[in-house]
Order: C-alpha cells, then sequence, then structure tokens
C-alpha cells in the first residue's frame, strides 16, 4: 500500500489529489500517515472528498466516531460500535448511489486485536468469472439483494456498470437479505473474499482511504480503548475517478481466464496489491 505523510503535505492541493488519484485509479486504496487527530482527518477530507457524506451516527462536522461504545454493538445495524469482529462490507450499501470513499482514520489502535479486513473486491469478481460463472451471474442479478430496512433497496452484489466496469455492493448482516438463487452461492462468494483478504493492523496517525465501490473492509475483535474517525463522500473531482472499476478481463479474453491467483497468507500493508 502507498502511504502518503500528511504532516509532509507542502505541495500545491491539485498535485497531491492526483498522486493520491492515480494510486485509487489502479489499486483501489491508498494509505495515510499523521492523522494527529480530528483536525488533521478533516483536513483529509476536506482535500479529498466532493463534500462529507452525513451518516447516522456522525457529527455535527461529518466525521463518525468508530469505537466500542459498551452498549450499542449487539443492536442491528450497529456492530461497528462494539468490540466484537465485522464483517466484511462496502459503506451504506442501503443508498441508491453508496458513497464513493471511505476514509478510516485511526487514533488509538486498541491493545490487542482490531486489524482491518481489506478484500479487493475486483480480485473476487475476477475469481468467480474464472472459477464460478454460476455464482457471478445470480450476484449480478438486479434482484440478489436487498439491502436496508423499511426504505432500503433491491440491487446487486456484483454490478455490471456501463464500459465494462463494475461496481461492489455488499452488508452481511441481519440489514441484507439475498434472493434464493444468490443465498445459494453465497458460499462461493465468501470463499473467494478469503481468498482475497488481508489483515492491517493500523497504528496512531495512520489511516485508509477505500474505493468503497471496490474494496470491501471489516475488523478482527479487539481489546482495549480503539478508537477511529471515519468520514464519507463522493471522490473530489481532481481525483479522477470514473465509475466503478475496470473489470479484470481484457476484452479479448472474457471472463473465462480472469481469475487472479490466490494470496497465500499475505499480511500487512504490503501485501495489498492490485489484480
Amino acid at each position: 500500500m502507498d502511504f502518503f505523510a500528511l504532516d509532509s503535505w507542502t505541495e500545491p492541493p491539485g498535485e497531491l489529489r492526483e498522486r493520491i488519484g492515480a494510486t485509487l485509479r489502479e489499486r483501489g486504496i491508498a494509505g495515510l500517515t499523521g492523522a494527529r487527530g480530528r483536525h488533521d482527518a478533516l483536513k483529509v477530507a476536506r482535500l479529498l472528498l466532493a463534500e462529507l457524506h452525513p451518516h447516522r451516527d456522525s457529527g455535527p462536522d461529518g466525521l463518525t466516531t468508530i469505537r466500542d461504545t459498551g452498549r450499542q454493538g449487539h443492536r442491528m445495524g450497529l456492530a461497528g460500535l462494539g468490540h466484537s469482529d465485522l464483517a466484511v462490507h462496502t459503506e451504506s450499501s442501503q443508498l441508491p448511489s453508496p458513497p464513493r470513499l471511505v476514509i478510516l482514520v485511526c487514533l488509538q489502535p486498541g491493545r490487542a486485536g482490531g486489524e482491518s479486513i481489506l478484500v479487493d473486491g475486483r480480485a473476487v469478481l475476477g475469481e468467480l468469472a474464472g472459477f464460478r460463472p454460476a455464482a457471478l451471474e445470480a450476484l449480478s442479478a438486479p434482484r440478489a439483494a436487498y439491502f436496508g430496512g423499511a426504505d432500503g433497496l433491491f440491487a446487486p452484489v456484483l454490478e455490471d456498470l456501463p464500459s465494462r466496469r463494475w461496481r461492489v455492493r455488499l452488508r452481511q448482516d441481519e440489514l441484507a437479505r439475498f434472493s434464493p438463487e444468490a443465498q445459494a452461492q453465497m458460499p462461493a462468494l465468501r470463499t473467494a473474499i478469503a481468498r482475497h483478504t488481508v489483515s492491517v493492523r493500523l497504528t496512531a496517525g495512520q489511516a485508509i482511504l477505500l474505493d468503497n465501490h471496490r474494496f470491501l473492509h471489516g475488523r478482527a475483535a479487539f481489546t482495549g480503548e480503539r478508537l477511529l474517525l471515519r468520514a464519507l463522500g463522493p471522490a473530489h473531482s481532481a481525483l479522477g475517478l470514473e465509475p466503478g472499476f475496470a473489470a479484470p478481463w481484457s476484452a479479448a479474453e472474457g471472463a473465462k481466464d480472469s481469475a487472479c491467483p490466490a494470496p497465500a497468507g499475505r499480511t500487512g500493508p504490503a501485501a495489498v496489491k492490485p489484480c
């Protein structure tokens, strides 16, 4: 993972956005260092987001504090505010247009555990296309899943966009229900996710910037006081992100030979590579 140092951000904002944008366009993920508090987290958000997307749990400044509140983690849809593990997901899957970028800033990593679990949806798509075409067909159906509560929506898990681009949308808690055809293929999806999962333990001041239309993220269980700040929103236009991500196969080869090699026990920031 490429890390950009916040404390040395002295270059013009346009040049910095272009460098980070190039990394996001290629890999879907970038790292940041030097974020010492809420002010720095807002600095990052204002640099990279067109606007801060409000969330049910966010504060007046648009940032959401992610910590074990001791009283909410067991409630439906609020597992992120507990200390247990959190299945990989994309943010705001119930919205017609989920926020493009997720910024996770670590202010305190906790005593043990709490690793960020990351999965490149492009690699998962490639594996399913190459080895589980029936799973890809079921999971890309328009009504493959229903996300959210009464005001949710039907949507594909793997959405085929125009111009051979794709978008991932997933949650795996009580607020996701799958069609019978998609439910039958969830074991194949989870197997592909497991084969492309990497683990990163952020230290204080480090942050992850994720393309929410490509990367799934989750969390390992933890002990102690773990504190993160999260920002969501559309990408700044200067980042140059097109809708979704490019299919992991060329027009000439099609999908059948597209599977990416599965990682073998990779962990840590250096393990996160493009498909």
